[in-house]
């Protein structure tokens, strides 16, 4: 009989710790929660289980039996159908302390919520309570009236959750006597708290509104004259926005000050300026007359100079026509993406490299080509036809100068030579290169080698005009270079072609050296002294005439021409 007794007291003990387990916590416990108007208001659920099962329930509520949730949380997942309409889009729950949030708080939200966890047989419930409250605007006094020496002053705000403490204050700080009203408007509080003082009372007046619920405190103080009638001189309000004004204008008037001084200032230089400009004017018209003389007589110098300096080119050019030399291309030189005409008088650039000998004096980087003959003395003119390409290099190198690898072509180099980078641009490579424009584009280059005089002269022989000339003491074998450059996306294609120096001869002396000579003319070629042109039966020489008349930089030049039989 005992041990039965003490077995089902056992029993009974083990059965009311398990009810005590299971209904713990469902007492009512409120736990105060404030928010500001408009803010977010976070709710924590004192409730707490140990390790938290995957089939666990929490919901929100704002009475224990409501069919509708603030907010549902089951099984890992928000259920908003639940929700209450109010409160769509406003809620957030935080799954590891089973908070609660709720976001742009209203006056309607204040109140009691509960909070209910329910994991297997465990079921838990508490509550929560949630304050609101909303801090007004700044107080504003100002004049209701003012009779017999009475001045009747009027604090107004608004904006107040829950109703605000309002009180008067004198300058020592004492609370001051006065009549408070509230007004309702939308749930929030206005207040209108008036007192009267005397006119000409000494110091200041303090309104000042107690939230005691965030217990913050908004004030607002108003300074008296001392001795002077409120009719005759306005009362001040002081708030942070009037201390704020007090700064800015007076800096804002000091920078318009500054503005409006730099303003003025600049527009005194400009009529300073434009007063020296008409003085100017005035000194330039008054000599106008002498000036006139002066400008007409630079004008007549200029053109007699640019005159000569185009008798000078031309005489230069037909100089130059009078040593042709017959160019060709060496082979053994070429580049070896360069493919030569049989002739050796055309080059132009290919797509592929050929299969050639790489010997020491083949250029194996830049490409181009050398010419023959080489030259050690005397002058020596050929041409070459550009045509419409958009690149080239043509001139004159050294035959020392070094044909492998990277070269930097220039006088101290070795090289001498005349480049076209693109349409109508033009350089010669100088150290730092010289770039020039045209008036018109070559379509065939004239290059002048005078060994001994020590110079290298480009020519358009297009249009007879002077180019380019290198100034340079020459020593040892001078070679023509050509390159033809890049194809330019097919705008580059055509070659470089050599004119025959018989030709070029030719085609000078008939059109320059030769008068016309009408039919039954007899052209003999005399030897030793110049050409001699003689008619049949006429002992004159009217090729001397010719002569003479040229620019006396020329006729020297004449002396032993041998030019070709026709």
């Amino acid at each position: 009989m005992a041990s039965c007794s003490s077995f089902f007291l056992s029993n009974f003990l083990i059965a009311l710790f398990s009810i005590q387990l299971l209904t713990e916590g469902s007492g009512k416990v409120v736990k105060r929660n404030l928010a500001t108007l408009g803010t977010k208001a976070e709710l924590h659920c004192p409730l707490s289980v140990g390790i938290v099962p995957k089939s666990i329930e929490v919901k929100w509520l704002r009475t224990p039996k409501s069919p509708q949730a603030v907010h549902v949380y089951r099984n890992g997942q928000d259920l908003y159908e639940e929700q209450m309409p109010q409160y769509k889009g406003r809620t957030a729950f935080m799954k590891d302390n089973f908070s609660l949030e709720i976001y742009n708080v209203q006056l309607e939200d204040q109140g009691e919520y509960h909070c209910q966890i329910q994991a297997d047989s465990l079921s838990k419930s508490t509550s929560v309570e949630l304050e609101v409250a909303a801090l007004g605007l700044d107080p504003y006094i100002h004049m209701k009236s003012y009779e017999a020496g009475q001045i009747h002053l009027v604090c107004r705000s608004l904006g107040w959750f829950p109703k605000p403490q309002v009180q008067w204050r004198d300058t020592h700080g004492e609370i001051l006597p006065s009549e408070t009203q509230y007004l309702n408007k939308e749930g929030l509080f206005q207040t209108e708290a008036s007192i009267t003082v005397r006119d000409g009372s000494p110091g200041n007046v303090t309104c000042s509104i107690w939230n005691a619920a965030l217990g913050q405190e908004k004030r607002t103080t108003l300074f008296l004259a001392v001795g002077i009638s409120v009719s005759a001189f306005p009362l001040f309000h002081v708030t942070p926005s009037t201390v704020g004004l007090a700064v800015i204008l007076p800096i804002l008037g000091l920078l318009i000050a500054l503005g409006i001084y730099i303003i003025w200032k600049q527009r005194r230089s400009r009529e300073k300026l434009l007063y020296q400009q008409v003085v100017e004017i005035e000194n330039l018209l008054s000599d106008h007359g002498k000036e006139k003389g002066r400008l007409h007589k630079g004008l007549k110098k200029y053109r007699a100079e640019l005159k000569l300096k185009r008798t000078a080119a031309d005489a230069g050019w037909r100089r130059a026509r009078l040593h042709p030399v017959d160019v060709t291309l060496d082979p053994d030189t070429a580049h070896p993406k360069l493919f030569l005409s049989e002739d050796l008088r055309s080059v132009k650039l290919g797509d592929k490299r050929q299969d050639v000998p790489d010997n020491p004096q083949r250029f194996d980087f830049v490409v181009s080509v050398l010419g023959f003959p080489s030259f050690t003395s005397g002058c020596h003119y050929w041409e070459v036809c550009v045509g419409n390409k958009t690149k080239w290099i043509l001139g004159v190198c050294s035959e020392s100068v070094s044909r492998k690898g990277k070269i930097t072509a220039s006088p101290s180099n070795g090289h001498w030579l005349l480049r076209q980078s693109r349409v109508n641009e033009y350089e010669a490579l100088t150290s730092p290169q010289t770039s020039f424009r045209l008036k018109e584009s070559p379509r065939r280059v004239g290059i002048f080698l005078d060994y001994e005089a020590g110079f290298v002269s480009f020519y358009n022989a297009t249009n007879k005009s002077h180019i380019y000339t290198f100034i340079h003491a020459f020593s040892g074998p001078l070679r023509p270079f050509f390159e033809p450059c890049l194809q330019d996306e097919g705008k580059n294609v055509a070659p470089l072609i050599i004119c025959s120096g018989s030709q070029s001869s030719e085609e000078f002396i008939s059109s320059d050296l030769t008068p016309e000579i009408s039919k039954g003319e007899k052209l003999t070629l005399g030897l030793g002294n110049g050409s001699i042109l003689k008619k049949a039966g006429q002992a004159s020489n009217p090729f001397q005439d010719n002569v003479s008349s040229w620019p006396n930089d020329i006729t020297p030049a004449l002396q032993g021409l041998r030019a070709p039989f026709f």
